[in-house]
Parts: structure tokens; sequence; C-alpha cells
């Protein structure tokens, strides 16, 4: 939890210090396990940065669980199991209680708003969080949620009139919210100003932010996973998992269906019984609802975007014309080795999109024709240019292909978009990935692709629309899957 007045990082040094003297943290596989114990005890992915030095590794560490209100507190808990009562612990307990600050609300007193905030989706969500926060305070992470801003302005102080900075952050959610939430919001408000005394405070507040007209809250988000990989040696049988979710607000923690074998045909089969089943269970709630493919390198060219939706349609409707349908890489989840650059070029894709919603024309590298040199070209292009941060096939990623080589470059540089077309990446192909990629539209990439996709259904099965094969890999390192081993198939003894 961090103090105002000062950079943020300032404060973690004595921390950081005391877990210097913590013998099991001295190398690497005793701070890689601390982190591990971190996500378990927090229920999350912690975005801890891998350093060759002990310093900068630890130091990450507590910059990662300064961010979270219970991140301090969990680091204390995980370490007190290793160390008990050692000297060191007691000197790393001594710095976490100078770094943190009293809860400023109960439980239930805070419970009111996040169940208000759950799911509601706020234009401008960084910059109201940076309005709220000061230029010292920890950065929002990406893809943040009103309740993540909320959480992290809980583990900072007040401003000098004394109004704590949840209160400014829910009032500035409330002046851009339709008129119902931004009435519940205000309320809220009003009972923590009456208990603190800070009623003329908060109506100062507001007198300075004024009333803006509402702004219509988007739907949120909620995603359905697919995982698809050979199962065995015949070719012909596969293992479908799925998770899905619903509500992100309160961070990322899929559920997991359960496990599918079978062909080809009963997968599809078993990916249409799953939407249907989502469509129903979350009708109420109406979310954007997305679907993804992780996919491993075998079936990576699959054309999962043109699978059925439904099981019983008498003309079969594609699922990428109703949802947006991205495929992701299987290989890349499991090696954390390519993490590093595939996180930095995320955060620099959604950087572009927020400008224009375009990804920048020098932003893109194009496959040339899989030869070594081409290839070395390939990678030369992404080490010069961190900015890189899409890659277009020059072939499918078929086996032996220079599509398959060029994706495996593409992984390796943390690369989180690519395109190609199934078939054939010629010249009508290209063009058409340079227009999604890089023209300027009010409607996001991945929409402009479904409208792709729902147009080459509109023309029919005899028409030579690109949208009837466009494959996209859209890779967001937050959102991984981390299914267990898979268990056999039914009937297949695991010894």
């Amino acid at each position: 939890m961090w103090t105002q007045g000062g950079s943020a990082r300032g404060v973690l040094w004595p921390l950081v210090e005391a877990l210097r003297r913590i013998p099991s943290l001295a190398d690497r596989n005793g701070r890689n396990l601390l982190v591990r114990m971190l996500c378990d005890e927090l229920r999350e992915e912690l975005p801890v940065e891998e350093h060759r030095l002990a310093f900068g590794h630890l130091f990450s560490i507590v910059e990662v669980c300064g961010q979270r209100p219970d991140g301090l507190s969990a680091l204390v808990r995980v370490l007190g199991r290793i160390e008990q009562e050692s000297k060191p612990m007691a000197e790393v307990r001594a710095a976490v209680r100078g770094m943190s600050a009293l809860p400023l609300w109960s439980h239930e007193e805070r419970r009111p708003v996040f169940d208000l905030l759950r799911g509601v989706v706020v234009d401008d969500l960084p910059e109201i969080y940076r309005a709220t926060a000061g230029p010292s305070a920890p950065p929002l992470r990406e893809r943040s949620t009103p309740l993540d801003a909320l959480r992290l302005l809980e583990t900072l102080n007040a401003e000098p009139d004394g109004l704590p900075k949840p209160l400014l952050f829910v009032e500035r959610v409330a002046a851009v919210a339709s008129a119902e939430l931004a009435s519940e919001l205000r309320r809220w408000s009003d009972a923590r100003a009456v208990d603190m005394g800070l009623t003329a405070e908060l109506d100062d507040l507001r007198r300075k932010l004024g009333s803006p007209a509402p702004a219509q809250a988007r739907p949120a988000n909620a995603y359905v996973v697919f995982q698809l990989q050979p199962e065995g040696t015949s070719g012909e049988v596969y293992r479908l998992l799925h998770w899905r979710q619903l509500d992100l607000s309160g961070g990322w923690y899929p559920e997991r269906g359960e496990d599918h074998t079978g062909d080809l045909a009963s997968v599809k089969h078993r990916v249409a019984d799953v939407l249907e089943e989502v469509e129903a269970a979350w009708s109420e709630q109406a979310p954007a609802i997305h679907v993804e493919f992780v996919l491993s390198a075998e079936v990576l060219n699959l054309d999962v975007d043109q699978w059925p939706w439904e099981t019983d349609n008498p003309l079969p409707e594609p699922l990428g014309c109703r949802y947006p349908v991205v495929v992701r890489s299987l290989e890349r989840m499991g090696k954390r080795k390519w993490h590093r650059m595939w996180r930095t070029r995320w955060r620099e894709l959604r950087s572009q999109l927020e400008g224009s919603g375009a990804i920048a024309e020098e932003a893109g590298c194009w496959g040339r024709d899989g030869s070594a040199d081409g290839l070395r070209e390939l990678i030369a292009a992404f080490d010069r240019k961190p900015s890189a941060v899409s890659l277009v096939l020059s072939s499918p990623p078929r086996a032996e292909s220079a599509g398959r080589d060029e994706v495996a470059v593409g992984l390796r540089a943390g690369v989180p978009v690519m395109l190609w077309h199934r078939e054939d990446c010629g010249a009508a192909f290209t063009d058409a990935a340079r227009r999604l990629l890089h023209d300027s539209d009010p409607r996001d990439l991945l929409e402009r692709v479904r409208l792709a996709r729902t147009g080459a259904f509109h023309q029919g099965p005899g028409s030579r629309h690109c949208g009837a094969a466009l494959t996209v890999l859209w890779d967001d390192p937050a959102r991984v899957v981390a299914p267990v081993r898979p268990t056999p198939p039914e009937g297949v003894s695991a010894a």
C-alpha cells in the first residue's frame, strides 16, 4: 500500500531490503516459489517481472503486491509459513506495518458500491483513475475494471481536504454514468460523507465536477474459452477443454467445464452445446460474449470461426458471425520465457488502439516467403521495433509451411496479433488485412473482422470473400488458462 507525497517506488526499499535478508529468497528458485504461492493466495496471476539480479526480482514482487489492497498482508502470510518467527521475518513484518494504512470502511460499508460497479464499463477509466490517484500513484493495469481501480485507490491516502480517494473516484464515475447508476453511487457517497463528517467537502467536489450528460454504459465483456489439441496418435481424436466467465470485475477466474474427447464432428457439436448453454445462462445479463480457441500448432489453421453456434438450425450460422472469434497459442501460454515480450507488446497494442482504433502501419510486419533469409528479416524487424504488434502471414500455417515458421517467429517475439487466410494469403487477402489492421474505424478491430465474416456468409458458399477463411490470432497475456495435466480419454488406462 502506498503513501502520498513522494514516489511510490521510494516507499518500497525498506521492504525490499528486509526480503533480501530472507535466506530462502536468495536464489531465483526460491523467489519464483514465493510468486507461485502468492498467486495461489491471491487467486490471480501476478505480473511479476523476473530479473536476473535478486534485488530487481524482489522489487517487482513488492511493487506488484503493493498495488493490491491485500497484497502486502498476503506476502506476510505466505512468508510466515516458510520463515515462521525468524529475525528476518520480524523485519519484514515491521517494514509492511510501516507501509500499510488502516481500512477506510468496513466490509459492510464497502459492499454496496462494489455491487453497484461490478460489470460496469466506464469510458476513459484510465483518465478518471489518474485524475483521482495523482501522478505519484501506481499505474492502473491494462484491461482493468472500475473495481480494480477502486481497490487500488483504497491503498492511497486521502486528499488534503480529507476526502478519501475512493470517494472521489465514485463521484467521478457517477458524473459519467447513467442516471440510475449515478443516483445509487451518490447515495452511497452521501452515507460515507455523513459518517466521516465530510458533507461540505463532498458538496464542493460535486460543484467542481458539474453535471455532464450521462453516458450509456456498454455491456460487460464475457468470455468462453475453448482449448483444442489432438489426442493420441491416430490424428482423428481430439480433446476439448473449456472455461467461461461472465463477470471480470473481480479478476480473471474462469470456471472450467467438463472435458470432451472425440472426433472433430463431436467436438463441433460440443462447442455448439456450450454456446447454447451460456446464451441461456447469461440471457438476463446480456453481456458482450467473446469466443476464443486456444489451439496447438497442429490445429492452428482449423476453421473454428465457421463452426455452427447452435445444434438445431437447418441453416447453420457460423459462430464467427455471431461473436468475435479469435484463436490463441497453446504453446506460448506454456512458455513463460516468452511472456515478458508478449506482455510488453500487448501493452503497446492497447495503447495504439486507444488512439485511433487502428494499429499504426509502422507497427505491422508482413511475412515474406518463409525462406531462411525471410525469417531472419522478420526476426530482425521485431528486434528493431518494440512497437511492432501485428504480423500478417505469407501463407497459411500448415505443417512444413512458411506460415508455420512465421507464426513461430511471432510467438517468440511476443506478437499479440496475427492474421492469415486459411487457403490463400495472396493479394486480395493482403489488401483486406491492411484495411482491417490499419484503417481508422469507430468499430474495434474484432468487430470489423466479425462483420467481414458476416459479409462472406451473406454472399454464400460460392463467393471468394476473404471473410470466409479469415483467422485472427488475438492473444491477451492477462487471460491465460492453465488446465491441470489432462486425464486419459474414457476407457484408456493412465498406467
